[in-house]
């Protein structure tokens, strides 16, 4: 290795290597300009050099390009997170007020109600085909048992169970209630009750219909005031179709109910309103007729 130093051919090397140097420091004085044999020499060295030079600057702005992009990135996604939640309240916050104008809605209809704040729906009754829920309000809030619970659309159920801070609503699928109806023409009555074939619709009937009953697809049935559990004139729900009741002595309309219970969150709980007082005396009334009719139905069967 140490001859190879000490060889002509090295020092040629040297000294074109000196030559080439010198070259490119009287090029460099020159401002860059040459021509003749110099510029020959110089002028490709010199594209090769500044082909590697721009190289090199494209791959560390392409470096520095992508931290700044990367950083960019992450403040986009930040303020894109912050937007989209600014964006849910807003939506949760439209949905309040929409329901609240509701209920407004309510009190303005009724000013004999006296009504609860909005109740949401924090739960359901686990196992329980007829749809029962558990609502945020209890006996804290002016909550009792059997309190009608009503949306703007019309009837839900009672209150079933209460507690001092939440309480548990049985829904009008439920065969456990029994509700005094009527035609919003008035022209026929009945007893709204559950029954299990037709909770997992959300379905309920009026039973103890006349065979030659004037309802009809889509007629209106209201409460008539008469199970002492709801003030008369709500809303219950519309006609699906009429039945021949087993026994063949009278009819039942199937029922619609005006409330959608498959999406239903908020609710309201009548406390009290004019002409309740009247109304619970008559449901001993009621509840022996309805009892001396079914006696029938079942003595025929």
């Amino acid at each position: 290795m140490g001859d190879f130093f000490k060889r002509n051919k090295f020092r040629f090397l040297l000294c074109i290597l000196a030559l080439l140097t010198g070259m490119l420091l009287y090029a460099a004085t020159q401002n860059g300009q040459t021509t003749g044999v110099t510029g020959m020499i110089l002028n490709p060295l010199r594209r090769v050099t500044h082909s590697i030079s721009t190289q090199v600057d494209r791959f560390v702005s392409s470096f520095t390009d992508a931290t700044g992009y990367q950083k960019e990135n992450e403040t986009l996604k930040q303020e894109n997170a912050a937007l989209k939640k600014q964006l849910l309240d807003y939506e949760d916050t439209k949905q309040q007020l929409a329901e609240l104008e509701k209920f407004m809605g309510i009190k303005e209809d009724h000013p004999d109600y006296t009504l609860s704040d909005p109740c949401t729906i924090i739960g359901y009754v686990t196992n329980d085909p007829f749809h029962s829920f558990i609502i945020d309000k209890g006996s804290e809030d002016g909550l009792s048992l059997q309190d009608p619970v009503v949306t703007a659309e019309g009837i839900v159920g009672i209150i079933s169970e209460v507690s001092n801070t939440y309480a548990t609503v049985e829904t009008i699928c439920s065969p456990n209630l029994s509700i005094g109806a009527m035609s919003a023409t008035g022209s026929d009555t009945g007893i709204v009750e559950g029954e299990i074939s037709l909770a997992s619709d959300y379905q309920c009937r009026m039973i103890y219909l006349e065979r030659d009953t004037k309802l009809e697809k889509d007629s209106l049935i209201k409460t008539s005031g008469t199970s002492g559990l709801f003030p008369q004139g709500y809303l219950i729900g519309t006609v699906e179709r009429l039945e021949l009741m087993d026994s063949g002595l009278s009819k039942y309309a199937v029922l619609k109910p005006s409330v959608d219970f498959s999406s239903l969150t908020n609710v309201m709980v009548i406390l009290d309103y004019d002409g309740k007082d009247a109304e619970a005396n008559t449901t001993n009334q009621s509840t022996n007729a309805a009892t001396s009719n079914k006696e029938a139905e079942n003595g025929k069967n």
